[in-house]
């Protein structure tokens, strides 16, 4: 049984667990706010430049057909940057913990991809990095650092330049839907530029300035860079959604935990108060019967 001492410390480490789980929420909450505009806006542009991109490939597949006759290109598609010919399975995770399921969530949708043997591996976050280290993969990877909340362009510029040398690049990450709910996903991005063909829109008419392969070149990088740091984005809302989510649960946890620890000191205060008087009241019995005996 708990004396009042214990429940008293008890409650002083629920109280201090409390505030540091409202100031994890405020904070979360704030940061959600802050990012969720910007990374909504960008997944908006990001889905119009994309389709700016599909118009020009409509209207250029006869130069792209043209410019593959002059390099001795074959298959289906064509690219200007060089690539390593390989397949790279990343990992947008975090540095620490606290941030709910969606970081297990993600890990998973990326373990399974990681433990074939024909992909190489990238992770980015400590915290990924210990999940997968802890599954024992046994899998060569690269490892980068990089911030849960802001953005450090120098950091993003270095795994941006390590993921665009492959020629297919999976990105698995965290996507906000709502508060509610954030989404494990994954997007597939090939190096190369697939031709469209058999379409059966007018293709629009552009003039390409300076030439087509600069421009190919442009769309290749920016447009993989864009993507890269809309999913880095995407990711660090969803995390701090998931975050709010955990600590305002684990909130709700600690008030009942609250209520039954200040039941109980109540109920071992009224045990005390009841004893004492019993106590008093026996002392006052015997008092009694000792001084009638007397007499």
């Amino acid at each position: 049984m708990y004396s009042i001492g214990d429940i008293k410390d008890r409650l002083n480490e629920v109280q201090t667990l409390q505030g540091l789980v409202s100031a994890y929420e405020e904070i979360s909450s704030i940061r959600m706010k802050k990012t969720r505009d910007s990374v909504l806006t960008n997944r908006s542009f990001q889905d119009e430049i994309d389709e700016i991109f599909d118009q020009l490939r409509m209207s250029y597949v006869r130069e792209i057909a043209n410019l593959a006759k002059k390099s001795n290109k074959r298959g289906e598609n064509i690219t200007f940057l060089p690539h390593n010919g390989k397949t790279v399975a990343v990992l947008l995770s975090a540095n620490t913990g606290l941030y709910g399921d969606i970081v297990g969530k993600t890990f998973q949708l990326f373990l399974s991809e990681a433990r074939k043997g024909d992909n190489e591996i990238t992770i980015v976050g400590r915290h990924g990095l210990s999940l997968f280290l802890s599954e024992a993969v046994g899998r060569p990877y690269t490892f980068f650092e990089f911030p849960d909340y802001g953005e450090n362009k120098s950091q993003l510029a270095e795994i941006i330049k390590h993921v665009v040398q492959y020629e297919e690049i999976h990105v698995y990450y965290g996507k906000f839907k709502n508060v509610i709910t954030q989404d494990a996903t994954e997007f597939s991005v090939s190096a190369e530029i697939t031709k469209l063909s058999k379409t059966t829109e007018k293709p629009v008419a552009y003039l390409f300035e300076p030439s087509l392969e600069k421009i190919l070149i442009f769309f290749e990088t920016e447009i993989f860079a864009s993507l890269f740091e809309q999913a880095v984005k995407e990711s660090q809302l969803a995390k701090f959604a998931s975050r709010f989510l955990a600590m305002d649960r684990a909130r709700g946890n600690i008030d009942i935990e609250l209520k039954k620890l200040q039941f109980e000191n109540i109920r071992i205060a009224h045990n005390i108060i009841n004893r004492k008087q019993l106590n008093t009241l026996s002392s006052t019995y015997t008092i009694g019967k000792g001084g009638n005996h007397g007499r």
